[in-house]
């Protein structure tokens, strides 16, 4: 499929269900606009969003050969941010002045969920005025968590077929897709990590190198070093031995101090 299918054959075709179904966050958190999104590791892509006269002008504008959401899932990391945090600084600018125009959005959030070979990621942008969409991100995100699930259930059927014609973001994006620029829940901290005495963090995650990082990565996602061996295109016996090393450079003694470590880098966005 190409981007205007995609609009026209199931953001389009689909709108009534769609807004249906996101009438409840509507309603009670006066949310303006909300956007799904799948990507797995071949590049294969799904997407539906309520607002399909965003989606169009999203298409026309050629907004997705510049996204920075648009790339393959070992560049995420699960948690919260939001939309402008990542991207350039002209592709910010350019979101928030349209995005304001078209849709008339303010405050918006991004759920991201990590899986072994794809990432999911739900965005929320609230009405122009004064909206609970923050109070609710900031004090309650399990309730988002809960309608991106409800979500995947009401429109389950919708994003099955769409899955078996999913289009290529290789295809789409070009190199672009390949980028290496991390999407962060929260920009990097190290200088608030030494202010707060956890400098040693980011000084251990600093001696691995990246393939090494992306090895410890897979054992936070719960990757054997067989199935993280698949994922990186390496050979089994080559991710085993980044393991030992990891462990002699990180003074772990077990798998188990080496998998605590590495969830320690992981929730203050030290891993890739």
């Amino acid at each position: 499929m190409n981007w205007k299918e995609i609009v026209q054959d199931y953001i389009i075709k689909h709108s009534d269900k769609i807004r249906k179904t996101t009438a409840p966050i509507r309603e009670r958190l006066d949310v303006g606009y909300f956007t799904y999104h799948r990507i797995d590791s071949q590049g294969r892509y799904t997407v539906l969003v309520d607002r399909p006269d965003w989606a169009e002008h999203y298409v026309e504008t050629k907004y997705f050969l510049d996204d920075p959401y648009l790339r393959h899932p070992d560049v995420y990391q699960s948690g919260l941010c939001s939309i402008e945090a990542n991207g350039s600084a002209a592709y910010k600018e350019r979101i928030l002045r349209e995005g304001k125009e078209v849709l008339n959005v303010g405050y918006n959030v991004l759920l991201i969920e990590k899986g072994i070979d794809s990432v999911e990621f739900f965005g929320f942008c609230a009405n122009g005025g004064k909206s609970r969409l923050e109070q609710v991100a900031l004090n309650r995100p399990g309730f988002l968590k809960a309608f991106a699930t409800h979500f995947k259930n009401e429109l389950s059927s919708v994003l099955r077929r769409m899955g078996e014609q999913a289009a290529s973001l290789v295809d789409l994006k070009g190199k672009d897709f390949f980028r290496k620029d991390p999407i962060h829940p929260e920009p990097q901290l190290s200088p608030l990590l030494q202010e707060l005495g956890l400098g040693t963090l980011p000084a251990m995650a600093g001696t691995l190198s990246l393939q090494e990082k992306k090895c410890l990565q897979g054992i936070c996602l719960g990757r054997s070093a067989k199935e993280t061996a698949a994922a990186l295109n390496l050979s089994h016996r080559t991710v085993e031995s980044y393991l030992e090393t990891i462990k002699l450079k990180l003074s772990c003694d077990s798998k188990l101090e080496l998998f605590s470590l590495a969830k320690e880098f992981e929730k203050f966005g030290l891993l890739p």
